[in-house]
């Protein structure tokens, strides 16, 4: 590896390690704190610009951003499930620790944005297993609850949404927990196209779009007959908008792959 390249390695290593393990705590001051919603949105911005851009210079060594990064997720990964069970470095309450996922989330969006525009090779399956293990916990943590807890059900159109969108903009610079719920609903559901393809390998584009539009309802239906957690109509329209935005890039991802398989 030329003397270049290896720093911009580094780079990308220090770039992206520190990304993934940003936490926004009520336990720490400084860069890791929690303090405003301002405060936390320009921390994902610049997790996003930076990770992005070690990615752009990093063409050169694809081979070796993907290997780094395919184990190092997984390494974050046991020591977010470590802190959130025993430590809790990252918040003395579920609140704060939704962030550094959010953290996690984004540094893997800007990694797979900077290599698919980059073209790094074979890196979709990759980086899709690599980040599988992440998503499912994910999934666990936020939908699967304990049966018969707490229940309440909204089937009105529209009256979640604007409740909580109301509740931002007189809010904003307090409790950001809506933030996470009203976006989370939709970015969680992006990457599903691309995880039901990786799962079940060949299917038609139709049947990855049919299994993924399913998987939202799932969420609501066992929410409901074992009566667990807030069955709302609102989040079943945000989930299902996540599953179309992630289905079109998925389409998208797809054509381009097959436009560079022309040119090869």
């Amino acid at each position: 590896m030329k003397i270049k390249n290896l720093f911009r390695f580094i780079f990308f290593i220090i770039v992206y390690s520190a990304s993934c393990l940003t936490i926004s705590t009520n336990r720490f001051s400084g860069y890791f704190s929690y303090t405003t919603t301002i405060n936390l949105l320009a921390k994902f911005c610049i997790i996003f610009i930076f990770v992005f851009i070690a990615v752009l210079i990093n063409k050169q060594n694809e081979k070796q951003v993907i290997a780094y990064s395919s184990v190092f997720i997984n390494i974050v990964l046991l020591l977010y499930i470590f802190d959130f069970y025993v430590t809790q470095i990252s918040g003395n309450n579920i609140y704060y620790r939704m962030w550094w996922l959010s953290a996690i989330f984004i540094a893997q969006a800007a990694l797979f944005t900077g290599g698919r525009i980059m073209g790094y090779n074979h890196f979709s399956k990759k980086f899709w297993l690599s980040f599988l293990p992440t998503y499912i916990f994910t999934f666990i943590l936020i939908f699967i609850r304990k049966p018969f807890t707490y229940f309440e059900v909204n089937l009105k159109i529209g009256d979640g949404v604007f409740s909580t969108i109301d509740y931002l903009i007189s809010h904003f610079k307090g409790n950001t927990w809506p933030l996470f719920n009203l976006v989370g609903n939709v970015v969680y559901f992006v990457p599903l196209p691309f995880f039901v393809k990786t799962i079940f390998g060949r299917l038609k584009n139709s049947s990855v779009l049919f299994i993924s539009l399913i998987v939202p309802f799932f969420i609501e239906g066992y929410q409901y007959i074992l009566k667990c957690g807030s069955v709302d109509i609102d989040d079943i329209v945000l989930n299902l908008s996540g599953v179309i935005i992630g289905f079109l890039i998925f389409l998208m991802d797809n054509k381009r792959d097959k436009v560079f398989s022309e040119h090869c």
